[in-house]
């Protein structure tokens, strides 16, 4: 079955300074709901691909290709998508579906854009650097936002926003949204106010003191509830 371990965000962001565009292969799928496990059995992946003004299309996609093709673009980097003889659709993976008990690929979302139209997405944040505080163990780095949500051409879209922290110094020295570089062409959509990474002091640890022994009590039956049985496998969303 199918699975994937995304690059981290460092890796792909080197990687797409050098490459070239990732293309995929897609066939049509006219039977959109049947024989989907025989489909993942073989190593191909049930999709759709849609978008603004967009007739939507259900497509299969080589298992394998589409792995590699994710790790390498995640979901904010434009991927090439062929279908038969039409022209290149320009789009962005926008969800992947797991199985909840395995962890298998069922089913994923293309996005095609237009690359003279505006879109919003979502752009994970990349801390670099050191604070001296930190790392001399006398303070705590506190995480605040791990994405940011902008709004641009698709040709705009960052793979990360960096965020250097090395100049933070102090106890309580922070950075917000409205302190960061936007990247050329982006807006950046979050509240200017709200927290990427703060400088926080050590919370004081407070010593537990053990409860008196007391006598053994027998469980009453029904008195905790059993974990609910795992759900079945996940099916793609209805397609129409």
């Amino acid at each position: 079955m199918l699975r994937w371990a995304p690059l981290n965000s460092s890796r792909r962001r080197n990687w797409l300074a050098t490459s070239t565009p990732v293309t995929l292969k897609l066939e049509p799928r006219a039977d959109r709901r049947r024989h989907l496990q025989a489909l993942r059995r073989d190593g191909r992946l049930p999709g759709i691909v849609y978008g603004h003004n967009v007739d939507a299309v259900t497509v299969v996609v080589d298992g394998r290709e589409f792995v590699k093709a994710f790790q390498k673009v995640g979901r904010n980097q434009l991927v090439d998508l062929r279908l038969g003889d039409e022209p290149v659709r320009k789009a962005l993976i926008r969800e992947v579906q797991r199985s909840p008990r395995d962890g298998n690929l069922l089913h994923v979302d293309f996005y095609q854009v237009n690359l003279t139209e505006k879109i919003e997405s979502e752009v994970p944040i990349e801390i670099e650097g050191e604070v001296e505080l930190v790392s001399k163990g006398e303070a705590d780095l506190q995480r605040g936002l791990h994405v940011l949500k902008v709004e641009c051409l698709p040709t705009d879209l960052p793979p990360v926003i960096t965020v250097d922290v090395s100049g933070l110094k102090e106890i309580d020295d922070e950075i917000r949204v409205k302190d960061l570089r936007i990247p050329p062409g982006c807006e950046i959509l979050d509240e200017p106010d709200d927290l990427i990474v703060k400088v926080a002091a050590h919370r004081e640890e407070v010593e537990e003191v053990a409860p008196a022994p007391a006598a053994a009590e027998v469980p009453t039956v029904g008195e905790t509830e059993a974990p609910a049985e795992p759900g079945a496998e996940g099916e793609a969303p209805t397609e129409s």
